[in-house]
């Protein structure tokens, strides 16, 4: 097999909630340090995974600094995106106040985004960024706004420095990254079980939700793809896939519940999801043993 050595892996981490629905600094820290000696190549904070609508813009940057002592300002992510370009620039500014090095930016969303109206956000937050790299965050199925391949090429003419794209397959991905053959500009996905196919198709990694709670099958993976060790991976991967479904495609209370099975405290969700149940929790414990 071909060898990547540039294939990389960026956890999207979650925050745990008191039983009360605050947010739990002082839980949501002690993940974090559990995973921060993991040698992932980045993480990614206040996103998807981390439940970010149902926070404040001061419960985001508390986290993202948590998330930065963690694990270093080089490997922390902060996520600024917001659904008005005012609220995404001042998030920015504030982060950027509090040592932010690295930023990730959803596009706008509830209402979806004109070309011109996405231009000007990401123009605005790569500014207010202040030379530090900005990536573009696109997930279509949750935002409402669609980015074509050709208008991504239009948006890295502002100056992002990458992009990560979620909700869609490899094949997919494949007309993002010929739109931008003829840039720097990385293309990861968010599609936890197509790491591997992936980096086949000329994507820089992964952005990993399963990852954050169970890091030991994908670093493997990540490996086993920049070694070129063929036999490796295909263990790897293998172990990999299991995590995906054992957590139901990252589904945040089976994360959470992976996390109370290192020992972290019991944490809810702010976001309107079902917790696990008795059943899929025994389920989920069983499937996991061997992968933690």
């Amino acid at each position: 097999m071909t060898a990547h050595p540039a294939a990389n892996l960026i956890s999207a981490l979650p925050i745990l909630f008191e039983a009360d629905g605050t947010v739990d600094l002082k839980a949501t820290r002690a993940a974090y340090d559990q995973l921060a000696p993991h040698p992932l190549d980045g993480v990614f904070v206040a996103g998807t995974t981390g439940e970010f609508t149902t926070l404040t813009d001061d419960e985001r940057l508390a986290v993202c600094v948590e998330a930065g002592e963690a694990f270093g300002p080089e490997r922390t992510y902060w996520h600024v995106g917001h659904a008005c370009t005012r609220q995404a620039v001042a998030l920015t500014r504030a982060a950027v106040d509090r040592g932010a090095r690295r930023f990730a930016a959803l596009t706008p969303h509830y209402f979806p985004a004109t070309e011109a109206a996405l231009l000007g956000y990401y123009e605005a937050v790569v500014a207010a960024a202040a030379g530090r790299p900005v990536y573009g965050y696109l997930f279509a199925a949750r935002t409402t706004t669609t980015v074509s391949p050709a208008l991504l090429a239009r948006l890295a003419g502002t100056g992002l420095a990458g992009v990560k794209i979620s909700g869609e397959p490899t094949d997919v991905l494949t007309g993002y990254l010929a739109a931008l053959a003829d840039r720097a500009v990385p293309v990861y996905s968010g599609a936890d079980a197509e790491f591997t196919e992936v980096v086949d198709a000329g994507g820089a990694g992964v952005v990993s939700g399963v990852s954050s709670v169970l890091p030991g099958p994908f670093l493997a993976v990540r490996d086993a793809l920049r070694s070129g060790d063929a036999a490796a991976l295909a263990v790897a991967r293998e172990r990999s896939l299991r995590a995906v479904a054992a957590t139901r495609q990252g589904n945040l209370a089976h994360l959470k519940a992976v996390l109370e099975l290192r020992g972290l405290p019991a944490s809810g969700l702010r976001a309107p999801l079902d917790p696990i149940s008795p059943a899929d929790r025994r389920a989920l414990e069983a499937d996991v043993a061997d992968l933690l």
